[in-house]
């Protein structure tokens, strides 16, 4: 069991430290739509879910309004070898559309720098059209990671073993 906690806190550590992931969207006629994003995560302790700033008319957000089903992916970028496939984790979760003002989303975007300018940038792009609310994403039980703890090399003789997942704790799952 600690193992498995341990597993946990560490992915929770790099996906706390990237900024840059993939959302994936159902559109009503059933057609997917990815799009980047830049997303900010729950603070340690807290029950795990992704933010993500962006304005009440985009797609994405008449997409999750229609469909609540998402998947997202995030790379964890090798910095020793930029040519090689990165780490990645993803899931599956449920989406929805929160407040602008909602606090969780406030405390995720307000824990570094760059996620401020974002969401400095995010309002006055809101300023001129739309209003400001977040994508509040709850991943399902189970993180899917690919290479995740494991060398360039390792991943490469042993391709299968670099296939993951990890578990998130009771303790840091939403209460549905």
């Amino acid at each position: 069991m600690r193992r498995s906690r341990d597993h946990f806190d560490a992915l929770a550590r790099a996906l706390g430290r990237r900024k840059f992931a993939t959302i994936a969207t159902l559109g009503k006629n059933g057609r997917p739509h990815a799009t980047e994003v830049i997303y900010a995560m729950s603070e340690p302790g807290e029950p795990v879910c992704f933010y993500v700033t962006t304005r009440t008319g985009t797609r994405k957000v008449r997409n999750i309004r229609a469909c609540p089903d998402v998947a997202f992916v995030v790379p964890l970028a090798r910095i020793s070898a930029p040519w090689f496939p990165p780490r990645a984790a993803q899931f599956q979760g449920t989406a929805e559309i929160v407040d602008g003002q909602e606090e969780g989303a406030l405390r995720a975007f307000n824990s570094s720098w760059f996620l401020r300018r974002i969401l400095s940038t995010e309002r006055r792009i809101v300023s001129l059209s739309g209003e400001l609310c977040f994508i509040r994403i709850r991943p399902d039980p189970v993180i899917f990671t690919y290479g995740v703890g494991m060398s360039v090399w390792k991943t490469l003789r042993r391709p299968k073993e670099a296939a993951g997942r990890v578990a998130i704790p009771a303790d840091r799952l939403f209460e549905q």
